[in-house]
């Protein structure tokens, strides 16, 4: 049995199925520990085919936030990003259809504190 969280399988596979995402091993695990720490503030999560839109919470880590979107968009530049201050709301969407999957496993690695309501 392994000592992983759920969400680490989930997150992994996900990763998996993604055509392009350029980290290594390493890499993978220090981003996906930057979506654990802002995994509590993720207030509301809702997944549309296309796109995943998060929700954080009034006064959660920005720095954190822009650091794992720094990483993204190094790695992975088939995402793009819509941030709105005012409402605390990322919408992440893709290139291409093929790319989806990269979505799941920003979902599934945000869903870890289990805060989130999940809708979609």
């Amino acid at each position: 049995m392994s000592s992983d969280p759920p969400t680490t399988d989930a997150f992994d596979e996900a990763i998996a199925r993604i055509p392009s995402c350029g980290l290594d091993e390493a890499g993978l695990r220090e981003q996906h520990d930057r979506y654990a720490r802002l995994a509590p503030s993720v207030t509301r999560m809702e997944r549309e085919p296309e796109a995943v839109s998060i929700e954080f919470a009034e006064g959660f880590d920005r720095g954190a936030l822009e650091r794992t979107l720094a990483v993204e968009r190094a790695c992975c530049p088939f995402f793009r990003f819509e941030f709105d201050e005012s409402a605390r709301r990322l919408r992440a969407t893709v290139r291409e259809p093929e790319q989806l999957p990269a979505l799941d496993a920003m979902e599934d690695a945000l869903r870890g504190a289990g805060r989130a309501t999940l809708r979609g």
